[in-house]
């Protein structure tokens, strides 16, 4: 992975479905819990152990945190989640995972489960660009 760039800008402007898109964001919220519950044991995935994942997650974060990252308005609520996903159709797939807490964006250690068990609500989805260009760094 390389170190991205903090001019990011999140849109909600995408044909297709997210999870086609070389880079993504996905906004929800954790809702109830399902009536049966997956078990298991998460493994820890590679991209943790990338070259400027933490430096990435860092941007990532302080992008989030800034108001004009999105391009429409985006109205979090205490527990909101953002999933962020970097060269999805790549070899080196990252995802970034942040929590709404606090009245900011924090990163989360993301649990696989807790999406499995609970119903989640997809508020908004998109692409990942930089300027008028898709994001094509990694």
């Amino acid at each position: 992975m390389c170190e991205i760039t903090d001019q990011i800008k999140f849109c909600t402007c995408t044909q297709g479905h997210y999870s086609k898109l070389p880079h993504y964001w996905l906004y929800y919220r954790v809702g109830e819990m399902k009536e049966t519950i997956m078990m298991g044991t998460a493994i820890i995935p590679d991209y943790l152990s990338m070259p400027d994942y933490i430096e990435n997650q860092f941007k990532l974060l302080g992008r989030l945190n800034n108001p004009d990252a999105f391009d429409v308005e985006i109205l979090p609520k205490e527990g909101d989640r953002m999933e962020i996903v970097l060269n999805n159709l790549g070899k080196s797939k990252a995802e970034f995972h942040f929590v709404y807490q606090d009245s900011s964006w924090d990163w989360e250690n993301h649990n696989p489960f807790e999406v499995m068990n609970h119903h989640i609500k997809k508020l908004a989805k998109g692409n990942i660009r930089f300027g008028d260009l898709p994001l094509a760094i990694l």
